[in-house]
């Protein structure tokens, strides 16, 4: 009898946008060494596993080379797949325990809130080769730790950037977030992943990188709700509330496959 993944594009309402992750709902947990090549089988940005313990669920997340401590959009897809599928009602919110500590889903309206950790970047020198690999000018560098933030002079630029991604994969973190204003009214700021380090070049939308981008603008536009754009190829929305030392980001999400594994 084999596994079922179901394969969910987070941060949109339209299939084959947004970004996929797989989600593997387990009985138990399961061998590293199995998720490890799973995730890689599967060779998405995230892949997710996850299983019931007493007051919640466990949940992890790879990338097809490694474990990462914060994900956004896997984690969508995971409460997205447990209401989905009956293993949660809609009125119970889905707890998740993480490497980053516990994170809560809860539906809202149209769409999905999670309640993550916010991950302020400070200002920093900006390291040897970063503006190189970019190919731009930096407004602000800062980090948090996990990745860089920089921040770009607009839009156009920002969506016109083709960094050097073995540059970029040198450099010690998990990845780049650049930003800028945006220049439509329909969103405040938009925004690119690059993670060539995780073995992501570019992910297409990325919850986490939001836990950063909301407290970043806030600080320059004076308010704290946001309506973001992640300007990848496939491109997604994030609704982002900044609560002290939490970000709430909400988005919507749909499954678009089964993968059945064998073995």
């Amino acid at each position: 009898m084999g596994t079922t993944l179901h394969v969910v594009d987070a941060f949109t309402s339209r299939p084959f946008a947004g970004n996929p992750a797989a989600v593997c709902v387990l009985p138990a947990p399961q061998d590293e060494r199995w998720m490890r090549l799973v995730a890689c089988e599967m060779n998405l940005s995230e892949t997710a596993f996850l299983h019931p313990i007493a007051s919640g669920w466990s949940l992890r997340w790879f990338t097809p080379t490694v474990e990462v401590k914060l994900c956004g959009h896997a984690t969508l897809a995971s409460a997205h797949t447990l209401w989905e599928t009956g293993a949660l009602a809609a009125v119970q919110p889905a707890r998740f325990h993480t490497l980053s500590g516990w994170l809560t889903c809860r539906c809202a309206g149209d769409g999905i809130e999670m309640d993550f950790p916010a991950q302020v970047a400070e200002p920093c020198v900006s390291p040897a080769g970063l503006k190189e690999a970019l190919g731009c000018e930096l407004r602000f560098v800062g980090a948090n730790g996990m990745d860089y933030l920089v921040e770009v002079a607009d839009e156009v630029m920002l969506r016109a950037l083709k960094p050097n991604l073995t540059a970029l994969a040198a450099l010690p973190v998990r990845g780049v977030i650049v930003t800028s204003r945006s220049a439509s009214v329909e969103f405040d700021f938009v925004s690119r992943f690059f993670a060539p380090a995780a073995g992501v070049n570019e992910d297409p939308v990325t919850g986490s990188a939001h836990c950063a981008l909301g407290p970043y603008w806030e600080a320059r536009l004076g308010k704290s709700d946001f309506t973001a754009y992640q300007a990848s190829a496939r491109g997604g929305v994030v609704r982002v509330g900044v609560r002290g030392e939490r970000v709430l980001l909400g988005g919507q999400a749909v499954t678009v496959s089964h993968v059945n594994l064998l073995h």
